[in-house]
């Protein structure tokens, strides 16, 4: 059997060892480390497996053994799944939730305490934040809304409720009942008014045709003045135009965001977006980056070294995707 590694640029020497490490040594493993689509391709001809992120015409043309996609993270919007073969199970990891989930914690408590904004006043000896009315926000026994409830999503409500004692409201797409986490879960008809009464809102759901612009200016207008948003999802999930004008106007207290509209393409390392955030104050950006934990390979190929093990053993793999869901 043999697996093929997508060029990410991502790839750690670690990384690739640990994966050898956890595979029986009959299985050939390619890890693909340069931007080259024929290398790719070659590669793929006789390959059981790809362990990647995006799906070509050409690649489906040539990967005729091609038997499972395991995606490395959780999101597989740009996957391409119109090119897909019938025939092919696709599955995706969640073995990065805890990784992602810490950091949404971490931007939500940078944004809601100005964090940046103070320390960029005090890089320049400036301690005017002291003397003015610029206020942070409490977070104790708060209420949080945690919009998207999956496996990074209950992560997160987990460390709020029990580092902060916050009251949990969770949406998901068919809603449910109490979990001991979340003392409400609704479905994304209540979001509106679920919104309205939120302290706190972690966006983590996937960007499929229904969530994109789930949060919009409807949603802005009926924040609290003091509300804190953080989007870990996908930028798409949340407007960017309305994200940008709330934070502006000040409709909200401030954003903590990871996940963008406008990524580097091949070796760009300047990227900026449609309107300009970074002249903002009171929002937190990273660049999609809450991946980037050390000690991180082990626990990032878990799911992934699963999967290539259980095909291996002719068995069915975990945490299929729904492709016509969208998750």
């Amino acid at each position: 059997m043999k697996v093929v590694f997508q060029y990410q640029g991502l790839l750690t020497d670690s990384y690739k060892r640990a994966v050898r490490d956890s595979l029986p040594r009959e299985i050939e493993v390619v890890f693909i480390d340069r931007r080259d689509d024929d290398l790719f391709l070659r590669e793929m001809e006789d390959a059981d497996i790809l362990v990647g992120y995006k799906l070509t015409p050409e690649l489906m043309e040539r990967a005729r053994r091609l038997r499972h996609i395991q995606i490395p993270w959780t999101g597989f919007d740009n996957l391409g799944v119109e090119y897909l073969r019938p025939g092919i199970t696709v599955s995706n990891s969640h073995a990065n939730s805890l990784a992602i989930a810490e950091h949404a914690v971490s931007l939500l408590l940078a944004a809601a305490k100005l964090l940046v904004m103070r320390d960029m006043g005090m890089r320049k000896g400036d301690w005017t934040s002291r003397y003015e009315e610029v206020n942070s926000v409490w977070l104790t026994g708060k209420k949080l809304l945690v919009v998207g409830y999956g496996a990074i999503g209950r992560k997160v409500a987990r460390i709020l409720r029990d580092g902060f004692g916050m009251e949990v409201t969770a949406v998901r797409r068919h809603g449910g009942d109490a979990d001991g986490v979340a003392s409400e879960i609704h479905d994304p008809s209540s979001l509106l008014e679920d919104v309205r009464v939120a302290d706190f809102i972690v966006v983590a759901v996937p960007l499929t045709k229904e969530t994109r612009g789930l949060i919009n200016s409807g949603h802005f207008a009926r924040m609290k003045r003091t509300a804190v948003l953080v989007n870990i999802a996908r930028g798409p999930v949340v407007d960017e135009r309305s994200l940008y004008e709330a934070l502006r106007d000040r409709e909200i207290h401030s954003a903590g965001i990871d996940v963008w509209y406008n990524y580097p393409r091949g070796d760009q390392r300047t990227v900026f977006q449609n309107y300009p955030f970074e002249e903002l104050d009171n929002i937190v950006m990273t660049p999609h980056s809450a991946f980037k934990v050390m000690e991180r390979e082990r626990v990032f190929i878990g799911d992934i070294v699963e999967n290539i093990n259980r095909i291996y053993r002719g068995e069915d793999p975990i945490n299929q995707v729904n492709l016509e869901l969208g998750y």
